[in-house]
């Protein structure tokens, strides 16, 4: 968790920009410490907006399951750049840099509004994860398990793991986001 969050109820649906169906709520994975800021509809779904960033979640096609919602993109605010409004009907959000870098756009009622909220939220959203990635920094170095006592059996299993680019956690190498900050796996 990180130091500069609290843990929050969730928000009251009724108080969002647009009410959000609570399914659809239930269907994005939050990390700890992450809450829900605020939430726009789209023509398919929600974009919304957490304290460390954005999700879009929409209605799976019938073919699968009617009723059910699924998640994507996860733009977290570590990486995302200022939002763009495009056509006056489009709130466009840009993850990564350069040739890296991939844009996404939502159709909002209000797209000015929408992105003067994420560009008044990414400051705090960037800090908590530069806090985050110091917590677990922190964590890391304090991290050191004693050896074993003489002639306790140890059993080791071989698992790969790789380092987090963002935070430096260890994480395993099939992961798509880290466990500890939730940065996309490079």
């Amino acid at each position: 968790m990180s130091p500069t969050s609290t843990d929050s109820p969730p928000p009251d649906l009724e108080t969002l920009p647009d009410p959000i169906d609570p399914a659809a709520l239930g269907a994005v994975e939050l990390l700890p410490g992450e809450h829900v800021r605020r939430c726009w509809r789209t023509p398919t779904g929600y974009l919304v907006m957490s304290n460390l960033g954005c999700t879009h979640v929409w209605r799976k096609a019938e073919l699968f399951s009617k009723g059910e919602w699924q998640t994507g993109p996860s733009l977290l605010f570590y990486d995302l750049a200022p939002p763009a409004v495009l056509g006056g009907r489009f709130v466009a959000l840009t993850e990564g840099v350069g040739d890296d870098a991939q844009t996404y756009r939502f159709l909002v009622r209000d797209p000015e509004e929408v992105a003067r909220e994420i560009e008044d939220a990414r400051p705090a959203g960037k800090a908590e994860w530069e806090a985050r990635r110091a917590q677990t920094a922190q964590e890391m170095g304090r991290r050191q398990t004693p050896p074993p006592p003489p002639g306790t059996t140890v059993i080791v299993r071989e698992i790969v793991k790789v380092r987090c680019s963002y935070c430096g956690n260890l994480m395993d190498v099939a992961d798509e986001r880290c466990p500890s900050c939730g940065a996309r796996q490079t």
